[in-house]
């Protein structure tokens, strides 16, 4: 994770796949949520307790992926149980603790040594590259962590990690790897074109006469002032600043010196000059380089120190230094933008559509046919794609390779008995094909593939190394689910 990311709370990156890593850089941020109860555990995976402070940080983490995937709005309570994040941030920690059991069982135990090599390599607990003990004192208590309890985290990470990596060793022939080899082989190009059946319901259309009809309804005008209640937190813009910082790290022995020249420098900060500045002393690695640029952000997202400042400079306003739990910044507000708040008015003939067209699931069957008949007829010819394409949300992959094991190289999934059906055409072909799924319709253009180049030693080892990783994961997987069939999983019912 990046130290931009330690500052903004942005999923696309927020992606703390380290679970301990998202513990030491979550004091940083306003909890989403908060849940409290008794016994002080959400559930207990044989002897090991699921802690509410874990499963919170776990809740924290799956809202922040479904807030970057929605563009970096708040979720709905609506969207919140669709997307059944409680139940998936349960899960994911049920999983992690029978891996635990898993490690156990094949006698996996971390010494102390390997927890504190572990531990050294954050860089929030280094000063100048190196570890600093009083740094690492300080974030810990700035977390309502001490060092035993954060320790006893890190061992049942690094007891994780060392159960996967067993796993992930298991022994495979080499006649297995040609084999799989020759599968790989059998390639073709394509192209392919996705229809998301649920997007062409903007195709459909509502005139505003009816509309007006559905309004009239009393209990249709409620349907559609409950949709914009639900939504209106989403809707509602609020204030945001665009800022960068300068940042000196800090330790109890430095504090002062670090100061001292922060200020100093301070003196010599114009809005011309900032960004030279803080590629050249930012202790911010992720700044560097980008002129300390934090982006766009709203209040709560920064520690309340550096929020308190950054929403109260003027636009073009360079600030002096301020203190906060990473050492010293100096903050310059580029730009502002005002909250607004969602008025019903706005929104009330956009959700009565939306509502309506729910509604006409025939319209939605002829556009959806109508749409797949232009694909299939106009797939290969990229000008008449790409203007499909831009009329209907279509996404579209060209010049893609397939093979037989992996699929395609593209983003588009192509399931296994959608595979054997190209594939049992043979590799000299030129054919279109349609797969009608529930939610979509995936429409292939297959062709003789071309551009190959012999796989290196270096391509063999890497597809290898990949396969062991697949089969290993596949095998945790399995064993797992066997092991969840054992071991007593119960729950406190405290969510």
């Amino acid at each position: 994770m990046s130290q931009n990311e330690t500052f903004k709370k942005k999923t696309s990156s927020v992606f703390v796949t380290i679970f301990i890593g998202f513990i030491v850089v979550s004091f940083m941020f306003t909890g989403y949520q908060s849940f409290t109860g008794s016994p002080n555990a959400v559930a207990k995976v044989g002897d090991e307790p699921i802690k509410i402070a874990d499963y919170q940080r776990e809740f924290n983490r799956q809202l922040e992926f479904y807030r970057g995937l929605l563009g970096g709005k708040d979720l709905t309570n609506q969207q919140i149980q669709q997307f059944r994040l409680k139940e998936t941030a349960l899960r994911n920690l049920v999983q992690g603790k029978l891996t635990l059991i898993l490690g156990d069982r094949i006698g996996v135990i971390p010494s102390s040594e390997e927890i504190k090599f572990e531990i050294k390599k954050f860089p929030y607990f280094q000063v100048n590259k190196q570890f600093s003990v009083d740094r690492y004192k300080s974030i810990l208590a700035s977390n309502r962590m001490n060092p035993q309890d954060f320790e006893k985290d890190m061992r049942n990470q690094v007891r994780g990690m060392t159960t996967d990596a067993v796993l992930k060793g298991i022994p495979v022939s080499k006649q297995y790897f040609l084999d799989v080899s020759k599968f790989k082989e059998q390639k073709l190009n394509a192209v392919i074109v996705e229809i998301n059946k649920e997007a062409m319901r903007k195709q459909i259309k509502v005139t505003n006469s009816e509309v007006e009809t559905y309004l009239k309804e009393e209990a249709n005008l409620g349907k559609v002032t409950s949709l914009f209640n639900e939504r209106k937190s989403a809707l509602d813009t609020k204030e945001e600043v665009k800022a960068s910082h300068i940042l000196f790290r800090t330790d109890d022995k430095n504090a002062a010196n670090k100061l001292k020249a922060l200020t100093k420098l301070r003196m010599t900060l114009t809005k011309k000059n900032f960004a030279k500045q803080a590629n050249k002393h930012t202790e911010d690695p992720s700044g560097q380089g980008k002129g300390g640029t934090l982006g766009w952000f709203t209040k709560g997202r920064m520690v309340p120190e550096f929020d308190a400042v950054a929403f109260n400079l003027k636009p073009g306003t360079i600030s002096k230094p301020i203190k906060t739990s990473f050492g010293y910044h100096v903050i310059y507000v580029q730009s502002k933008k005002e909250a607004k708040e969602a008025k019903f008015e706005d929104f009330k003939v956009k959700f009565s559509k939306e509502i309506l067209r729910k509604t006409k699931n025939t319209e939605l069957d002829s556009i959806v046919a109508k749409v797949q008949a232009m694909v299939a007829s106009s797939i290969g010819n990229s000008k008449k794609i790409s203007k499909l394409k831009q009329k209907y949300g279509l996404k579209v992959e060209e010049n893609l390779e397939i093979n037989r094991l992996d699929g395609s190289t593209g983003k588009i999934l192509l399931e296994a008995n959608n595979l054997k059906g190209i594939f049992a055409k043979g590799l000299d072909q030129s054919s279109v094909y349609t797969f009608d799924r529930a939610t979509n319709v995936v429409i292939l253009k297959s062709f003789k593939f071309t551009n190959g180049k012999k796989q290196s030693k270096k391509d063999i080892l890497d597809g290898n190394n990949s396969l062991r990783t697949i089969l290993g994961r596949k095998l945790k997987q399995e064993i797992l689910k066997d092991l969840e069939s054992t071991v007593k999983v119960v729950e406190y019912g405290v969510l």
